[in-house]
C-alpha cells in the first residue's frame, strides 16, 4: 500500500453493509421470486433446469461477484494518461482513467455478468443472480478505496455503482432470457 493510505475497516464494513448487503437482501427475494416462477413453468417441484451451465443460483452469484470484484480492481486500481504516464496498480486507486480505460471497464464487467449467466443451470434466476454478483462484487471493490476517507462524496459513487449496474445489468439479463427462451420454444414442437 502507498504511504498515507489511510484505510478504514469499520468504514469498508459499514460500506459493504449498507452498499452490498442491504441491496443483495432485496436481489436475494427478487431471485428466488424469479426462480419459483421458472420452477413452476417446469411443472412443479420436479428437479430440472432451463439454463445450459451446472452452476446454481448461489455459485452463479459468487462467481460473479468475484468477476466484479477483479474487473473493478483490474481496471481501476491504475490508470495512464495520454502522456504516456503509468501510475499503479495499488492503493489508493488514482481518480483519473482515460476513457478507454473506463469504457474497458465497463464491457470486462457486462463480460463477467453474461459469462456468470451462462454457466448458471437456471435461465432467468440465472442471469439476475450474475448481475445481483457482478454488481455486490464491483461495489466491493469500489469500497476498498471508498473507505480510506470519509465524505459523501464516496458514498455517492457507491450508491450510483449499486444503481447503475444493478439495474443496468438486470435489464441485460432479462433481455438474455427473453431471447434464450424464444430460441427455445422455436426450437420446441408445438403441442395440439
Amino acid at each position: 500500500m502507498a504511504a498515507g493510505f489511510d484505510f478504514s475497516w469499520t468504514q469498508f464494513l459499514w460500506n459493504v453493509f449498507i452498499f452490498v448487503g442491504v441491496p443483495g437482501l432485496f436481489g436475494a427475494r427478487v431471485v428466488r421470486a424469479v426462480w419459483q416462477s421458472e420452477r413452476a413453468d417446469l411443472g412443479g417441484a420436479i428437479p430440472g433446469h432451463t439454463g445450459g451451465g451446472r452452476l446454481g443460483l448461489w455459485a452463479t452469484g459468487l462467481v460473479a461477484s468475484a468477476l466484479g470484484f477483479l474487473a473493478c480492481a483490474g481496471w481501476l486500481s491504475w490508470s495512464a494518461d495520454s502522456a504516456g504516464e503509468f501510475r499503479g496498480p495499488g492503493l489508493p486507486a488514482p481518480n483519473k482513467f482515460p476513457t478507454w480505460q473506463v469504457v474497458a471497464c465497463g464491457i470486462t464487467v457486462v463480460l463477467a455478468c453474461f459469462v456468470a449467466a451462462h454457466l448458471s443451470r437456471w435461465t432467468k434466476a440465472g442471469g439476475l443472480a450474475a448481475a445481483m454478483g457482478t454488481t455486490a462484487g464491483f461495489t466491493t471493490a469500489f469500497a476498498v478505496d471508498a473507505s480510506r476517507t470519509i465524505t459523501s462524496q464516496e458514498g455517492v459513487g457507491l450508491g450510483f455503482s449499486v444503481l447503475g449496474w444493478g439495474i443496468g445489468l438486470g435489464v441485460l439479463m432479462t433481455l438474455r432470457s427473453a431471447w434464450l427462451n424464444s430460441r427455445y420454444a422455436r426450437k420446441m414442437p408445438r403441442r395440439h
